[in-house]
Parts: C-alpha cells; sequence; structure tokens
C-alpha cells in the first residue's frame, strides 16, 4: 500500500493538501505535533473518503532525534509522495531577532528536512 506523508499537517496547506489527496483516495501519513488537530483531520477524512487509511505520527521535528526517530518509522510504509509542510519563518527585524527561536528555525526548516529526506527513505 503506498502512503503520501504530509509534515505539518495540522493546519493551513498541509491540512488542506490532507484533505485534497484524500480527495483522491490517497492513503495518507499526517505528521505534526498537535495530535488533537489530527485526530481532527482524520476525522474529516473519514466522513468523505472512509475507506482510506489515514496515520497519524506526532513528532516535533525541531528536534533533530525526533526526526530520526519519524525516519526510523517510516521506513517500513511505501511513500508515494512528500509533502514537507512543517516548518516557520522569523519576520523580525534583525535587532530583533532572538537567537533561540533562529536555531529552532534552522533545525526545522534545513536539519529534520535533511534527515527526513534521505534516499533511503524511498522505495523508488
Amino acid at each position: 500500500m503506498k502512503y503520501i506523508v504530509i509534515t505539518g499537517a495540522s493546519s493551513g496547506i498541509g491540512y488542506e493538501s490532507a484533505k485534497a489527496f484524500a480527495a483522491r483516495g490517497k492513503n495518507l501519513i499526517i505528521i505534526a505535533r498537535r495530535i488533537e488537530k489530527l485526530e481532527q483531520l482524520k476525522s474529516e477524512i473519514a466522513s468523505f473518503n472512509p475507506e482510506i487509511d489515514v496515520v497519524i505520527m506526532t513528532a516535533d521535528l525541531s528536534v533533530a532525534e525526533n526526526a530520526h526517530d519519524l525516519y526510523k518509522k517510516l521506513r517500513r510504509y511505501e511513500i508515494e509522495t512528500w509533502v514537507n509542510n512543517a516548518g516557520f519563518g522569523n519576520f523580525a527585524s534583525i535587532a530583533d531577532q532572538i537567537l533561540d527561536k533562529i536555531q529552532t528555525m534552522i533545525h526545522l526548516n534545513i536539519e529534520s528536512l535533511t534527515i527526513l529526506l534521505c534516499p533511503g527513505l524511498f522505495k523508488l
């Protein structure tokens, strides 16, 4: 069985992408920090397409160890498409930047993305 993986699926583009893929009959692995939002999404998808498999995984991908753990969990699935929606930006002026926030953003937007998109995860 093939799956579409969507990180950052608890809101916004990730949430809507999951619904769009589900409408096309695609099995999903939805990932975010907030399990209640993922459960809400799974329920919404089941209301219009109960036949597809929706797997929920929670992870704070701003922590590299969590990305490694998620990578290991995903290895058992056949991944068809990856939607990397987890991430954030910082729009404060240079003078107002907070180093901890910038480091978290780098871990999420660069480090975890690189870990999760390692070629060994995909069965091409």
